[in-house]
């Protein structure tokens, strides 16, 4: 009697404990696959590390340190300290394929990223913590459709040039996290981050001299919740560059200044440099031919990725 009564309890505890063991397993699995993923989207990932710091910004001021242009009132003084990543040839007199006298080829140039083709120049001002400039350990570059219709999204045509100031501020690695305005003054993580977004919507044109944002728009949020480009002035959809930068800090309070002055001027710079043909295969295979449901195709993901971007 008394085996009876055992038996059936040994079978409910081994079944209850194999119940426990595949929540668990569920549990490990899913942080990794909400991470895998910035929101219900295409895209492709490069991870580009840290190149080099200088006082130019081949974009805005084409000049040298040191070497204000009296006669032009825009440009009355230095470039700002910029971080570069990716092409490590980027300077002030750097052009797209070296064809004017003096100046630095960016194309077929080494790279700092994942990605050996993407030769892309990006850059943003140098980041400080209470003072203390700070160099980024791990920045990660998202190309996404960003809830535009994935099948029209056109390759970034070759020698765009492209500004943006749409940021949002965190602590920790968390890709998928919008952030906020305002950086935050403490991160028990130990690691600042930030996001930065341009535009998605083009008119046609490479850059615009007088800003070089006006040639961009960003899309525009439709009823459904998709996202349309405006067709009467950038009706052309492209890629929604993402870019995720952190920093370490320290575990103590301290405040975000940047080389060109608060928190709030945070800006980046992206001028196409890629290798095109292999731009243009990553856009038709990750992000044209992709449905928002599907899992990321291998080749979408980060060749070489710190921990974290591993599960891209």
């Amino acid at each position: 009697m008394r085996k009876a009564i055992l038996l059936p309890a040994s079978v409910g505890i081994a079944v209850l404990l194999a119940c426990v063991v595949a929540l668990l397993a569920a549990l490990a699995v899913a942080p990794a696959a909400s991470a895998a993923s910035p929101g219900d989207d295409v895209w492709f990932l490069v991870r580009c590390d840290f190149s080099h710091r200088a006082s130019v910004d081949p974009i805005v001021f084409p000049y040298p340190p040191g070497n204000p242009v009296e006669e032009d009132p825009n440009y009355d003084h230095d470039s700002h300290s910029h971080d570069f990543l990716g092409n490590k040839t980027t300077d002030y007199n750097s052009t797209y394929d070296g064809s004017e006298a003096g100046s630095v080829k960016m194309i077929n140039q080494p790279t700092t990223c994942s990605r050996t083709k993407d030769t892309a120049g990006y850059w943003f001002p140098t980041v400080s913590w209470n003072g203390k400039e700070l160099t980024p350990n791990r920045v990660n570059f998202y190309y996404r459709a960003g809830g535009k219709d994935h099948t029209t999204v056109k390759p970034f045509p070759a020698n765009l040039k492209v500004i943006t100031g749409r940021v949002g501020w965190y602590c920790g690695t968390d890709d998928a996290n919008v952030g906020s305005q305002d950086p935050p003054k403490n991160c028990k993580s130990g690691v600042l981050g930030v996001r930065i977004v341009f535009p998605d919507c083009s008119n046609g044109q490479i850059d615009d001299p007088n800003d070089h944002r006006s040639h961009m728009a960003r899309s525009e949020l439709q009823p459904d919740g998709t996202r349309k480009c405006p067709e009467e002035t950038h009706p052309i959809p492209v890629p929604t560059l993402t870019v995720n930068a952190n920093f370490p800090i320290p575990e103590t309070s301290g405040t975000v200044t940047l080389s060109s002055g608060a928190a709030s001027t945070m800006h980046s710079d992206f001028w196409n440099t890629w290798d095109q043909t292999e731009l243009e295969r990553l856009v038709v295979e990750c992000i044209n031919n992709v449905s928002p449901s599907d899992p990321r195709p291998k080749q979408c993901r980060a060749p070489i990725a710190t921990a974290y971007s591993v599960l891209h």
